[in-house]
């Protein structure tokens, strides 16, 4: 069985192309770079380099085993970095892209940097959330999700062994870019097929299913031209912020005014709604700092805060 040096030896041998430059990057004697080298290939049974005049390359059998031994090193300096945090509170979260999740993260650490705790925040679609959670990369996943998939939701996530808690209910929403010069929100006024659009990349439970909505003139949205397609929330804002693009979605954007269309007219459906909560591991307690920032969530959602 190769050990952690013989890996670290090869690793630098690769990336130096040369045993005397892995010897002075390791500390150490070109001889004792040799000898190991030497030993990992009669444990492998394979030839790693072939020995130049100029230094050494690797075999096509030693390419193939590469990028296993930079993922042994990978693993052991992480399993090396969840030891050091041993005696530290962490907080792994996933979220869909949200620039109102992540004002309200910001906030949340604002009030609380003082206690010693490790946060971890990745940003990703339902699907690979609820495959982190599962695989408990993270402690909670926060998604968003279309009324009318909450059935076929909720049987994805039995699968998984979660649980999905709403926490609000956002209608689907328009946002307008600073420079858009249309009449958005106004009753008789919408045109979907006159709309140039940003939007997220699909996803299968949330914002991509909102297209059989229709305007005023019976008109889906289906028939608006999307333009760029980002799973950035930060190319998304500065999009709207200074361009005339229109984004579809649910509560995603902070800091703008937002234009909801009136009820009935295009966006008032029911079905279109959709739900923000979180997922976690089914019938698993949390722990003390996620349950401390499920009530900081639920507390930013209360009816005094408006979600936008």
């Amino acid at each position: 069985m190769l050990d952690i040096k013989e890996i670290r030896y090869f690793i630098a041998c690769v990336q130096t192309g040369s045993f005397s430059k892995a010897a002075e990057i390791l500390y150490t004697t070109q001889s004792s770079v040799s000898k190991v080298i030497k030993a990992m290939e009669d444990e492998t049974g394979i030839q790693l380099f072939e020995r130049q005049a100029k230094g050494i390359r690797m075999t096509k059998e030693a390419e193939n085993i590469y990028p296993h031994a930079l993922a042994v090193i990978e693993n052991m300096e992480k399993m090396q970095a969840a030891k050091d945090r041993t005696d530290v509170p962490a907080l792994r979260l996933s979220c869909n892209p949200s620039s109102w999740f992540a004002d309200t993260f910001v906030k949340f650490y604002e009030v609380n940097q003082k206690e010693k705790a490790y946060y971890q925040i990745y940003s990703a679609n339902s699907r690979e959330i609820v495959e982190r959670v599962r695989e408990r990369g993270d402690e909670l996943g926060f998604v968003y999700v279309m009324k009318n998939q909450m059935a076929a939701f909720h049987y994805y996530l039995s699968r998984n062994y979660l649980e999905f808690t709403p926490l609000t209910e956002t209608k689907t929403t328009i946002y307008p870019g600073c420079g858009f010069q249309g009449n958005i929100g106004e009753e008789g006024k919408i045109d979907f097929s006159e709309l140039k659009l940003i939007q997220r990349f699909p996803d299968e439970f949330s914002p991509d299913n909102y297209w059989n909505i229709s305007d005023s003139n019976g008109k889906t949205a289906e028939q608006a031209e999307t333009v760029i397609t980002t799973n950035s929330d930060y190319i998304m804002e500065r999009v709207l912020q200074f361009g005339s693009l229109v984004n579809i979605s649910g509560g995603y954007l902070s800091g703008r005014p937002v234009r909801e269309t009136a009820k009935g007219v295009a966006f008032g459906v029911e079905d279109t709604n959709m739900l923000f909560g979180y997922l976690k591991r089914k019938d698993e307690k949390l722990s003390q700092l996620a349950e401390k920032f499920l009530g900081f969530i639920t507390e930013a959602l209360a009816p005094k805060t408006v979600l936008h």
